[in-house]
């Protein structure tokens, strides 16, 4: 969906801008009900990772969306 699209793009562009590596969007839109898309990165270390994820989730709050889980 667009919704989808624009989340992940955000989620993308909040890791890249908090240096995350290795950033892709992988659409699971027909092989998953609970969301379209997973975007998967990498960081250097577990305090770079914290970081990425505040970030991530900080920008798709601002969207209005809430996480339902973190892995």
């Amino acid at each position: 969906s667009p919704e989808a699209t624009a989340h992940a793009i955000a989620a993308a562009e909040a890791a890249a801008d908090k240096l995350a590596r290795d950033i892709v969007a992988i659409d699971v839109s027909e092989k998953l009900v609970i969301t379209d898309v997973f975007v998967l990165c990498s960081a250097a270390n577990e305090r770079q990772v914290q970081s990425v994820v505040d970030a991530v989730e900080e920008r798709l709050h601002a969207m209005g969306s809430q996480p339902l889980r973190r892995e």
